[in-house]
């Protein structure tokens, strides 16, 4: 194993380069490299985010950015599971919010946090740093030459302590910096996330909120959830789904490529709800006929057929 200087090459401002040496760059020859131990990052909600990990949510404006983000935030904090994703313990968070109205924000993760089925273990597992609340605002965390944004994050953070945060969430990039971590931001006109591809090669997992076909306004925060970059995790794990804030804290997910839960729906019909409610509910497609009459789709579901993706209550 050697130990050898750290090369660190700038620029003195007059076209040449000086080099300044620091020692610390390990590098492993060929045994060491193949038999060193090392113990595998830790998930804070697996597959999606893991110890030391840089994660990206981004969409168009409007989408349910903010809904999404506050509800893995307090999951990873009440260490309850969300989605198809797995908290295994409850984790520290501190959410950084750049342009949300405090009351707006207070209100929404009011509702996430009494729909969990379990509390966080205390009340700093989940630590809400606002824009809205600072009287001149968080400065710029990706200002070179002004460092402040970053020591108000970094104070936050309460990096060293017995307190510190396991996660960052920064939301948004546009409202907060130019790049960052585990972090929510906007889609650019074209749908794709602003910026350059350079940012997204330092990622672990890139997640893009889509509109789904037939969308309406009224319908509030649904959207499709796309993995556009997901290192170390395949097949179904990176399947598409679709979510739709119910309020309340509650969602419905809808897979993209699943057949229907045949137990949920025929509960459902236990219940009383009628076909149509119920295939308004769950997004089953609708075949037409009399008012009241079973449609194709719930009638094959009755015999035990393949029917249409549908959504589950969470």
């Amino acid at each position: 194993m050697d130990i050898i200087p750290n090369i660190k090459k700038h620029s003195k401002g007059n076209g040449k380069v000086s080099d300044d040496t620091e020692e610390g760059l390990l590098v492993l020859d060929w045994n060491e490299w193949s038999t060193k131990e090392v113990p595998p990052r830790e998930f804070l909600m697996e597959p999606i985010i893991r110890q030391k990990g840089l994660v990206e949510l981004y969409s168009g404006r409007g989408m349910g950015k903010t809904f999404l983000a506050l509800s893995i935030a307090v999951a990873v904090a009440t260490g309850n599971n969300i989605f198809h994703w797995i908290v295994p313990k409850p984790h520290r968070v501190l959410y950084v919010d750049g342009e949300m109205a405090f009351n707006d924000l207070q209100d929404r993760a009011r509702a996430i946090v009494a729909a969990q089925p379990n509390p966080p273990p205390d009340r700093s597992y989940l630590q809400l740093l606002s824009a809205d609340l600072q009287e001149f605002g968080i400065p710029s965390l990706s200002n070179k030459d002004n460092p402040a944004g970053r020591e108000t994050v970094n104070l936050a953070l309460k990096l060293g302590t017995s307190e510190q945060m396991d996660l960052l969430i920064l939301d948004n990039l546009s409202a907060l910096t130019s790049g960052g971590e585990n972090s929510v931001h906007h889609a650019g006109k074209s749908g794709k996330q602003r910026g350059t591809s350079k940012r997204e090669d330092l990622l672990d997992t890139v997640i893009n909120l889509r509109q789904p076909n037939g969308y309406k306004q009224e319908e509030g925060a649904r959207f499709e959830v796309h993995y556009e970059k997901h290192r170390g995790f395949f097949g179904d794990d990176c399947a598409p789904f679709e979510l739709r804030y119910r309020g309340g804290g509650k969602w419905l997910l809808r897979p993209l490529s699943a057949d229907v839960n045949k137990k949920d729906v025929l509960a459902l019909i236990k219940g009383g709800m009628s076909y149509r409610k119920i295939e308004e509910e769950l997004g089953i497609s609708r075949s037409k006929g009399p008012r009241g009459a079973p449609t194709t789709a719930i009638k094959d579901l009755r015999l035990g057929c393949r029917v249409s993706p549908s959504f589950a209550t969470l």
